[in-house]
């Protein structure tokens, strides 16, 4: 199905882009950190990584969660086209009908499987960007005897 290539597609993106941050804020950490000489200057530098990095996980996760929100009007339009399938009327269905009806539902099992995907990636981001906060008041000279 298209939607499951374009679901993977989406993710590997997002996880691209993930480890792309968090590699390019890790160089930056080395290059700066060991240049730094005293302890106060790479806990700042150290805090303002982290912030960069905090914010560019932010980032991902809001275009994760509207990337899920085009899943959940894509899902809406389909349950409109959908309406017009009756087995009710008194009239019978026909073929096209009925093959009509079950591609719609395959495209919103679909767009529901890609949104549940694409939620549960932003919720794993949130939850990262929640212990690098945990790990920042830890990680500093001043908690360490790294000048003493």
């Amino acid at each position: 199905m298209r939607a499951n290539d374009s679901s993977s597609a989406i993710a590997s993106t997002f996880a691209q882009a993930n480890e792309e941050i968090s590699r390019a804020v890790g160089r930056m950490r080395g290059a700066v950190l060991s240049s730094a000489i005293d302890c106060e200057c790479r806990d700042r530098v150290d805090g303002a990584l982290r912030d960069l990095e905090r914010l560019e996980r932010d980032r991902i996760v809001q275009r994760l969660l509207a990337a899920a929100d085009e899943q959940r009007r894509r899902i809406e339009a389909l349950l409109v086209l959908l309406g017009d399938f009756d087995p009710k009327e008194p009239s019978p269905l026909d073929d096209g009908m009925i093959d009509e009806a079950g591609l719609l539902f395959g495209d919103i099992a679909a767009a529901a499987e890609l949104g549940s995907s694409l939620l549960r990636q932003s919720r794993q981001l949130q939850f990262a960007n929640e212990l690098v906060q945990e790990d920042a008041g830890s990680a500093n000279c001043a908690a360490s005897d790294i000048d003493e």
